[in-house]
């Protein structure tokens, strides 16, 4: 198919539609509406009438461009619905939509090609020189129109959007933007940002008076029914990660202006979108922080901790990695997979296979959840891994993403059940970084511990694994530990205060109060380490924030060892308890981004109402940019405090200097930042 043909189809089908939405939204650049402290004043104006050569050029831009923007989509619309006629749009779509869904099996890359060649096939049959003119004039016209909405678009001028680095799409090797790619049905709108922007600015009642979510996790599922419509407004409901193939692949739906709070399960939004341009605009935020993969990649978390004990060598009473994260071996690494075998080739080795039986665990460094890329390095393991690697002899030649790392073969268990704790971390800001504590809850195996079992399920306490063993039950309408399904789901689910008053009972722990004055703390500092070692790979961006699943556990000794940390944690209420636990959490969570987002729109309404009253003459754009970007970083105004029952806990907030930043978590001769 010719380029001409195919830029008339992408024009047409996709950019026009977006360019009818801007009738609406173009009534707020003529608004006379000017705020202080989130509110409208009528002393200023930002639109004034005053024909005075010092009426602000910010003014008279908007003036000029909102005038070109009606007359201009007046001409699209005219020349929209005749087109959309001539090549009959809505049999097109009629068509695409009843493609058959794709095969889940199928690369995704082959599923988007065979959409994309569709719709271009369907509309090349129906294509004229005529419309492929009004195709070229009306790109000519696009660009012309988009300039000047980026030209006239303030918050560009004070420089609050900055191109993202590829070293931010790490969260997968070779990680790159995709913005070309179709994802959930949805339209990249180069000028997203232009309306979204002004649209809150001249109708602040979006930010401050309500919650507008955008969200992919199921329509009927905890975050979107439990949460998100009780809270505020669910404002594309049809999209969804679940939704259909056919409409999944193709691009008919422009994303809400309304959206203030991207919340999505899927951490690749922002692979397909470009921060700035297409979302996350200056009044929104998103759940995901680019950068994240230092964190979540069991391979770059393995070389964080080092590079962090590195600064501490030292200084141990600051962080001892050998008692916070089982020491590991990055396999792809030639130097740490020479120690590795060097370790395993020793002679003390083998005393230690006698005494622990499995010494180390295999994992695969990304990509594998839920317990499926996790190995027992057993004698099957063992002649596997040194068949491959030539008993290390091929190190650095091979170049699977595996690491070796300690396994904690001495667990506390309870009842015989070896356990592990998924405890939330949310770092509500990375501009600067600004963390919160949750508790969480404790994981149990529903298989007896044994530490000479093959069986990984004995050795593994993620509950994705006894699904099976629960569906059996279901299904059977039997019991498995005197339990029947109900029982066994809540039986995997204790709370932190029923682990302590369970150890208190068996004499394990003999101080009443364990949880505050021992582990709650131990956890915290945990989470400041965690956030110190990883934060100068995030992007440092006012309107990012992610909640993380952080997985720990307790050795008999009571040790605290960090196992893991995971992206867009498990958000399901497997039972009533769970339920009420999460929707409480997210609720939370919610109240606190958004006072973060209004205290800082605030700051912004305030400083657009000077900017209006100083004559462009006297603008000093240097020191403007320099006063917005300080008043853009996250730090929250008195007129927004958080609930009083709010179940998060401030650990860490760098809007502080020094020491008084980590709340005590990190002793002052150990903050060197």
């Amino acid at each position: 198919m010719g380029k001409i043909a195919k830029l008339f189809v992408l024009v047409i089908v996709i950019n026009l539609v977006l360019l009818i939405s801007y009738l609406s939204f173009s009534n707020i650049f003529l608004e006379t509406s000017n705020l202080n402290n989130g509110k409208p004043d009528e002393s200023v104006s930002l639109d004034s009438e005053n024909p005075s050569e010092d009426k602000p050029g910010f003014n008279s831009l908007i003036d000029n461009f909102s005038n070109q923007l009606r007359k201009l989509a007046k001409k699209v619309s005219r020349a929209q619905k005749k087109t959309f006629h001539s090549i009959g749009l809505d049999e097109m779509l009629k068509d695409v939509k009843s493609l058959p869904d794709a095969d889940l099996d199928s690369d995704p890359d082959e599923v988007t090609d065979e959409v994309s060649d569709t719709i271009y096939s369907i509309a090349e049959s129906r294509l004229t020189t005529k419309y492929l003119d009004l195709a070229g004039t009306f790109v000519f016209k696009l660009n012309e129109f988009r300039s000047n909405l980026r030209e006239a678009n303030i918050f560009e001028t004070l420089g609050a959007y900055e191109p993202i680095g590829i070293k931010y799409f790490n969260a997968f090797p070779n990680g790159h933007p995709l913005y070309t790619y179709p994802n959930m049905g949805l339209v990249n709108d180069p000028s997203y940002c232009e309306v979204v922007d002004y649209y809150n600015l001249f109708n602040p009642e979006n930010v401050f008076d309500s919650m507008n979510f955008f969200s992919d996790y199921h329509p009927e599922g905890l975050v979107r029914v439990n949460v998100m419509t009780k809270i505020g407004v669910d404002t594309m409901p049809e999209v969804s990660k679940d939704m259909a193939r056919k409409d999944f692949y193709v691009k008919k739906w422009p994303l809400s202006v309304k959206a203030t709070v991207f919340f999505t399960k899927k951490v690749t939004f922002h692979f397909f979108h470009e921060i700035g341009k297409h979302f996350l605009c200056n009044s929104q935020m998103y759940n995901h922080i680019p950068g994240h993969g230092v964190l979540t990649r069991k391979d770059l978390i393995v070389e964080s901790v080092n590079n962090y004990a590195k600064r501490f060598v030292d200084k141990p009473q600051c962080f001892n990695k050998d008692m916070f994260f089982p020491y590991a071996y990055r396999l792809n690494d030639e130097e740490e997979c020479k120690q590795f075998f060097k370790e395993i080739n020793s002679p003390d080795y083998k005393k230690r296979v006698d005494d622990e039986v499995y010494p180390f665990i295999i994992k695969i460094g990304f990509g594998a959840h839920r317990a499926k890329g996790v190995f027992l390095f057993d004698a099957d393991k063992q002649k596997e891994i040194r068949e491959e690697y030539n008993n290390g002899k091929r190190c650095g030649m091979v170049s699977n993403s595996l690491i070796a790392q300690k396994y904690v073969a001495d667990p506390l268990t309870l009842e015989g059940h070896k356990f592990d704790f998924r405890i939330y971390m949310l770092i509500a800001s990375t501009n600067p970084i600004i963390v919160y504590y949750h508790d969480g809850f404790l994981r149990l195996s529903l298989s007896i511990y044994d530490k000479n079992s093959t069986d990984k399920n004995v050795h593994l306490t993620n509950t994705h694994l006894s699904k099976s063993l629960i569906k059996n039950v279901s299904e059977g309408d039997g019991t498995y530990l005197g339990m029947n399904e109900t029982e066994l789901k809540d039986y995997q689910m204790w709370t932190m205060p029923e682990l302590e008053e369970y150890l208190y009972e068996a004499k394990v722990i003999s101080e009443p109060n364990w949880l505050n004055n021992y582990l709650r703390p131990q956890f915290q500092k945990a989470f400041a380490h965690t956030a110190r070692m990883t934060e100068s790979y995030f992007l440092p961006h006012s309107g990012v924030f992610e909640m993380f699943g952080l997985d720990f556990i307790l050795d008999e000794k009571l040790n605290l060892w960090f196992i893991e940390c995971n992206a867009s944690p498990q958000l399901i209420g497997t039972n009533p308890k769970k339920t009420e636990f999460l929707s409480k959490m997210l609720s939370d969570l919610f109240h606190i981004q958004y006072a973060y987002l209004r205290s800082r729109m605030k700051r912004v309404h305030q400083f657009m109402a000077k900017l209006a009253t100083i004559p462009d003459q006297k603008k000093n754009w240097k020191a403007l940019r320099k006063e917005f970007k300080e008043l853009s970083k996250n730090k929250l105004e008195p007129e927004f405090p958080l609930p009083e029952n709010n179940s998060f806990t401030l650990i860490v907030d760098k809007s502080l200097k020094g020491a008084a930043a980590y709340h005590g978590h990190i002793p002052p001769e150990c903050v060197d930042d």
